[in-house]
């Protein structure tokens, strides 16, 4: 009788064990395929980029702009920034944009996993920030206030 207590104890372990694994697993996939569902061509028609996986930033929850689960745009204001860029900044800021400024701690590290995926120009490019707070692509200038609105609506339906 008593081998049968330690069968059924087994048993049980090893399904909460797999339900444990799926779940887990579920998740992670649930994640990787919540890229927006836009076409090529919706994407095309948006001045959208994205990249072919998201890349993790540092926290940058304390920025003015930054919003939680939901696509937003983040600029990186350039060490140097003249006058034109300057109303740029502004500009961004004023439709709702995130700026990441030399002077916060997290600039350099973010600057560097920006670059390594491949925008190594990216002075005035407007990126792309998942509802998980990744590095997701970007939006291609010319830049209006319409056009980030249109774009930032169809990432967040």
């Amino acid at each position: 009788m008593k081998r049968k207590s330690n069968s059924t104890a087994a048993w049980i372990f090893t399904l909460i064990a797999v339900a444990g694994i799926l779940c887990g697993l579920s998740e992670t996939f649930s994640n990787y395929f919540e890229e927006p569902h836009l076409s090529e061509q919706e994407q095309a028609a948006l001045q959208i980029s994205l990249l072919p996986e998201p890349r993790d930033l540092p926290n940058l929850l304390s920025i003015a702009g930054v919003k939680k689960d939901k696509w937003y745009g983040l600029l990186l204001q350039p060490a140097i920034c003249d006058a034109i860029c300057q109303g740029e900044v502004s500009a961004f800021e004023e439709s709702g944009q995130a700026i990441l400024r030399p002077s916060n701690r997290f600039y350099k590290e973010t600057s560097a996993i920006v670059t390594k995926v491949g925008y190594n120009d990216n002075h005035g490019l407007l990126l792309l920030i998942n509802k998980h707070q990744q590095l997701a692509g970007s939006i291609s200038p010319p830049y209006t206030k319409e056009s980030i609105n249109k774009a930032f609506t169809a990432l967040n339906k």
